[in-house]
């Protein structure tokens, strides 16, 4: 479901109840039948309570004794409208940017995140067992218990440049993009590896998938890969 100014302007006005029964019916069944359009709404809905209680409640504030005196006057008054009305515009441009922009990196996180293939699970020596043990968890994708297995390893040896790349982009499978970024974080200081442009660009999508767009576009700009020109061309304009 894309967040584009159409759908922004129509669930503007489901919330200004300007839908005449036809639309207001549609739109509904829209919700029913569409999860993301849903998710859509009530995120609009939690933003626009969230700038209400901030900003409408200081404003009532400060008309609050001059109502109390001339209610219906100063309910009806050219200035008083005027400033609602403000208030609304300011609260649907706010809300379309912040869900436009989230949901444009969210987008393009989804388009170009596949985990890494992985390495060869041949165990050959009892040193490197668990970390193949752990490989093998990683390509069927047993992220949890890749993580579990990596993880003892990172702390014997945090200078591991393999087991630093593999935990960041085990933790991105994995949902959890701010531990990913930790770990790439740290991979992205070693440019001798050979899993160094690797990290910058799943790097760079553990960012964007926390909403970090410029800090995203500044880690891909240091890339000469393929893979990261493409994926900074693709959110330029965001």
């Amino acid at each position: 479901m894309q967040n584009n100014q159409e759908t922004q302007d129509l669930i503007d006005a489901y919330f200004l109840d300007a839908l005449n029964a036809d639309d207001l019916a549609d739109f509904k069944k829209r919700m029913e039948l569409f999860p993301d359009f849903r998710a859509l709404v009530e995120e609009q809905k939690t933003l626009i309570r969230g700038v209400e209680e901030h900003t409408l409640k200081n404003a009532m504030e400060d008309f609050h004794s001059e109502i109390v005196e001339e209610p219906k006057k100063k309910w009806q008054s050219p200035s008083w409208l005027a400033l609602a009305a403000s208030f609304l515009i300011l609260i649907s441009v706010s809300t379309w940017a912040i869900l436009s922009n989230r949901n444009s990196s969210d987008k393009v996180f989804a388009a170009n995140f596949k985990p890494d293939p992985g390495l060869p699970t041949t165990m050959g020596t009892s040193s490197n067992y668990d970390f193949y043990y752990g490989m093998v968890n990683y390509k069927r994708k047993e992220y949890s218990e890749a993580i579990s297995r990596w993880e003892t390893l990172y702390a014997a040896n945090p200078e591991n440049d393999t087991v630093v790349y593999f935990l960041g982009v085990a933790n991105l499978a994995n949902g959890n993009a701010r531990q990913a970024e930790k770990y790439l974080q740290s991979a992205k200081e070693k440019p001798k590896s050979s899993f160094y442009e690797d990290a910058l660009y799943y790097l760079a999508l553990a960012l964007l998938k926390e909403n970090k767009i410029d800090e995203a576009k500044e880690i891909l700009a240091k890339s000469t890969s393929p893979a990261s020109i493409v994926l900074l061309k693709e959110i330029k304009p965001l």
